[in-house]
């Protein structure tokens, strides 16, 4: 057997037969060759010869990532912390290297994997000829002695090549120095500390949770849940549940409910009493995964019945069930922003079927994607704080990276032995922290590492057996982690600090993470009753979380002079607002020098957009109460001004934050095929009959219908009563009925799983929660279109009144809208 040794390394013919590719690298021992001194640095040739394999398999297992590989290098046996470049694993940017010598490319070499140490190498004019490749197979002697003596020359070629790139490296021993440096953070990072370890399980520990004020959490186990105080670790009353493991925990967003998942059903402990409020019944397997949405209104929970069921947090009716999935369904959790569910499936026995990973409309439980990359069952998934980024583990020993919405991977880090169970993201965003294990012995491990670049930070591996669900607090100082070894770990995290900062400057990100900035909200138009309400709720300093750090500082009390309300409201409100701690200014100008955000109340729609411009032009966000305008043309024309300047507006009134009609719109009783809604529609004579009270109604009626209406038609109109009907797409009713006087908010709707109630009013909280929310992303809940569509309907409905009842379309009244709203914006935009 012929063989060539190049720096102390022996490559005999065999080997080269089943590899393919000659890559000079810069390599570390202190990872790879344990006998070595703990570092240093010499130059690898790792030899990559493609014998008659197919481009699509992988033939050889690098050592490190080639320059211009995607991010993460990852293939064979080295698996920590890098990409895998290609389909196949083979490091060089997607193509073999040499086929049979006569195919020729780059010879790069990498400091460190990442940065290059000298530009590449252009071997295209190597000495070998490519016309006559296919006559001579390996087994020919003469093919063996041809393809050698390239090699040598390949190889003087090479070594040639780094010598003189060794010359031209103006400052090699700062590059050893910031590499030793980089060493040794690594290791002074991975000394995260072991702070105690809770045993008393008869059984397995399942799952792991922690409050989101960081005060407690709780693991699950089989028939029970435990609970302990975070600070002192002293246990509370252990919650006894039926029989079966509890594979997942969640705490509400607001602390008050700790959601757990047990065989068939789901169960919802208050945490106040350690009592359990209900039980969730209707899935017909072990509940693997719970999940509360964002806002805390909707509960999710996987099953291995490969459902997922979507349910009214508040009264734990089921809104939805999720179909889809082939395999039993491991996991599920929801986007930051509340507008994705996201499902891990596969089944761990069938080890040659791929995972599944499906993302779902929160709103519509519509099926917006399908993923397939991992190559056994998917077991769990994660999104960053910021929503931009997602992770999802396999029992393929792999964490997939994801951009969030992009349906390909942007790599994935394969630093684990086993497969992976769960993964999280540190609070700042700027960690992943992953846990494994398996049916093996060893590598039960929680690994930390970069999303972004793959750079492992530190490996936590204490657990004698699977680490089965691990949780960090909101402070990202603590990790606590739940193993098939009977125990829960709690890890102090501070001696990572981000990998290169310090634990103190980690916490302080960690807590502006938790804690946004104050919102400085300012109010124009002091006539409304809701700008009293409106400051109570913001101003409260027993504010809740979702509303807290957003506070009404500033007001500007324009009224209307032609409406009697106006003009006798504004003095009394005046008063009141500043016995909230507000400064009232005398003009719209001076406001927007002393706030962010802007509510604007103007009782008064005429206005509203002549309002609006010079937030718009500030750059401040604006939420327009009801109506938002005084006609259809006047509010094209907002929204149009608002894509014009790239500053967001929303509108909405109270009425469709009702619960019974976001209960029908998250699709409770199925497809709505009619609905009436009836609200009180008292008159103004300044604006359309409907515009100025009966706007109540109609937007219950469209969160109800959704947007997608064709025709309108004023079914009557006498002093005490408006009855409009409107035709949806497939021929759907939706009818608004308006009465004078009149108090009561009411509504039916039906469905094709049955009718409910729908209409209620229940607060003005739920939209104060949803103006702040807007105000701290830019995106509005409520579809531009369907906004727009609300005022069409009551404009239509006007002109089918003044057509005598005939029906009007709303495509008509829109075209016609859109014409003036361009000239309005011409004239009042200069």
């Amino acid at each position: 057997m012929r063989s060539l040794r190049v720096n102390g390394r022996e490559f005999s013919e065999k080997g080269m037969r089943s590899g393919g590719g000659i890559r000079p690298t810069w390599q570390h021992h202190g990872t790879r060759n344990r006998n070595r001194s703990s570092f240093c640095l010499e130059m690898v040739l790792d030899l990559h010869l493609e014998g008659t394999r197919d481009e699509g398999n992988c033939c050889s297992e690098p050592s490190r990532p080639l320059q211009g590989c995607p991010p993460f290098a990852n293939s064979g046996r080295n698996r920590g912390g890098h990409y895998a470049p290609t389909k196949c694993g083979c490091p060089v940017l997607g193509r073999h290297w040499l086929d049979w010598f006569g195919r020729t490319d780059r010879i790069i070499p990498v400091l460190d994997g990442n940065q290059s140490v000298a530009s590449p190498v252009d071997m295209s004019r190597a000495p070998w000829d490519n016309s006559h490749r296919r006559e001579f197979p390996w087994s020919d002697p003469m093919s063996r002695s041809i393809r050698m003596s390239s090699l040598v020359v390949l190889l003087g070629l090479a070594v040639v090549t780094m010598a003189q790139q060794q010359v031209q490296q103006s400052d090699r021993k700062a590059a050893k120095k910031a590499i030793r440096q980089k060493v040794d953070g690594l290791k002074k990072a991975s000394k995260v500390k072991l702070v105690a370890r809770l045993a008393g399980f008869k059984e397995w520990v399942t799952s792991v949770a922690v409050s989101p004020d960081g005060k407690e959490f709780a693991a699950g186990s089989y028939g029970t849940i435990r609970r302990w105080q975070t600070g002192t670790r002293k246990g509370l009353p252990a919650i006894k549940v039926r029989d079966g493991y509890v594979r997942d925990l969640a705490y509400s967003p607001d602390g008050k409910w700790l959601a757990a998942g047990g065989y068939q059903r789901t169960f919802v402990v208050e945490t106040a009493t350690g009592k359990l409020a209900r039980s969730l019944k209707g899935q017909r397997g072990q509940v693997t995964g719970v999940a509360f949405s964002p806002d805390g209104k909707l509960l999710a929970t996987s099953s291995d019945d490969e459902t997922v069921h979507v349910w009214n947090s508040a009264d734990g009716s089921s809104i939805r069930v999720l179909e889809g999935h082939s395999f039993p369904v491991q996991d599920v959790v929801f986007s930051p922003d509340g507008r994705r569910i996201v499902s891990a499936a596969g089944d761990e026995t069938r080890s040659t079927k791929r995972g599944e990973v499906i993302t779902w409309d929160a709103a519509s439980g519509k099926q917006l994607s399908t993923l397939t990359d991992h190559k056994k069952a998917a077991t769990a998934a994660a999104f960053s704080p910021d929503g931009k980024l997602m992770v999802t583990t396999s029992y393929d020993e792999t964490v997939n990276v994801y951009s969030s919405g992009q349906d390909k991977p942007l790599g994935f880090f394969g630093g684990h032995g086993r497969p992976t169970t769960s993964a999280l993201f540190s609070p700042d965003g700027r960690w992943v922290i992953s846990g494994s294990g398996g049916r093996a012995k060893g590598k039960n491990e929680i690994k930390v590492w970069t999303p972004r670049g793959g750079e492992e930070l530190a490996t936590i591996g204490d657990h004698a057996a699977r680490v089965a669900d691990i949780a960090i607090s909101p402070d990202g100082r603590q990790l606590f982690s739940a193993s098939y070894d009977k125990t829960v770990c709690v890890w102090d995290l501070a001696a990572l600090g981000g990998g290169a900062k310090t634990a103190a400057v980690a916490t302080a990100a960690a807590a502006a993470a938790k804690k946004p900035r104050t919102l400085r909200a300012g109010i124009i138009g002091l006539d409304t009753s809701h700008v009293i309400a409106f400051s109570r709720i913001l101003n409260d300093a027993k504010a809740p979380p979702e509303l807290a750090n957003c506070r009404v500082v500033a007001a500007y009390p324009k009224g209307s002079p032609d409406i009697e309300s106006s003009t006798k409201r504004v003095p009394g409100y005046i008063k009141q607002v500043k016995e909230l701690g507000v400064e009232i200014v005398d003009s719209i100008p001076a406001l927007l020098k002393r706030v962010d955000v802007i509510l604007l109340e103007t009782n008064d729609g005429r206005p509203h957009l002549e309002q609006v411009l010079p937030a718009l032009r500030a750059g401040k966000p604006v939420f327009i109460d009801k109506p938002i305008a005084g006609s259809l043309a006047d509010a094209v024309a907002i929204f149009q001004a608002a894509a014009k300047y790239k500053v967001p507006v929303f509108s909405s009134s109270s009425l469709r934050y009702g619960k019974n009609s976001q209960a029908v719109r998250a699709g409770s009783i199925g497809v709505v095929k009619r609905c009436e809604t009836t609200s009180p529609c008292s008159l103004e004579k300044t604006h359309p009959d409907l515009f100025w009270y009966g706007i109540h109604g109609v937007e219950s009626l469209f969160t109800v219908m959704k947007a997608g209406c064709q025709t309108v038609t004023r079914k009557k109109s006498t002093d005490a009563l408006e009855v409009v009907e409107g035709t949806w797409k497939g021929g759907r009713i939706g009818i608004f009925t308006g009465t004078r006087p009149g108090k009561g908010y009411s509504g039916k709707a039906e469905g094709s799983k049955g009718n409910a109630a729908v209409g209620s009013y229940d607060g003005y909280a739920p939209l104060v929660v949803d103006i702040v929310r807007f105000f701290r992303t830019g995106k509005s809940s409520i579809p531009e279109r369907e906004t727009i569509e609300i005022y069409a309907f009551m404009e239509a409905a006007d002109e089918s009144k003044r057509q005598g009842g005939k029906p009007v379309t709303i495509e008509s009244v829109l075209a016609k809208a859109r014409k003036q709203a361009a000239k309005r914006l011409a004239e009042l935009d200069k």
